[in-house]
């Protein structure tokens, strides 16, 4: 075999059917059935997504489920449109952009509250030196509507 196999990410939560649709929705992938099981697997060909209902994971601090940030990477523009577009249905926008070499991150955050970005690759680089502990900011709806304007060309 010379495959590689995808990274598994294990959540922990107290919310597991908002969880599961809304990694669903970041992903691309069916919403899986629910059941009386405590862990419920997402499979994309980038990373798996474990989600296993908690009675330790409680609402008082994103830490408090195990993952504080997570970064995916769309295939290309129209992926990225798709994807935002899928959280949107779920009421769930970008809170922020930040810059970084060669790429933009739009920051969501899941149900429990934790920073999940999508990496925008060469969306229009921005010239200057990269900080990556203090990233420039840039409006995130701006960002949304010129990717948008890169799909259309």
């Amino acid at each position: 075999m010379t495959g590689t196999a995808a990274p598994t990410v294990h959540l922990l939560t107290y919310r597991p059917e908002q969880m599961l649709t809304w990694w669903a929705a970041l992903l691309g992938v069916p919403d899986p059935p629910r059941g009386r099981g405590r862990t419920a697997v997402l499979c994309s060909p980038t990373i798996n997504i474990v989600i296993e209902r908690s009675d330790v994971a409680v609402d008082y601090h994103r830490e408090a489920c195990g993952v504080t940030t997570i970064a995916v990477t769309p295939a290309g523009p129209a992926d990225a449109v798709t994807t935002i577009d899928r959280l949107a249905r779920l009421g769930s926008s970008p809170h922020r952009a930040t810059v970084h070499a060669g790429f933009i991150r739009l920051w969501y955050r899941d149900p429990n509250g934790a920073d999940v970005a999508v990496d925008l690759r060469s969306v229009d680089p921005v010239d200057g030196p990269y900080d990556p502990l203090f990233p420039d900011e840039l409006d995130p709806q701006v960002v949304v509507a010129d990717l948008r304007m890169q799909c259309v060309r």
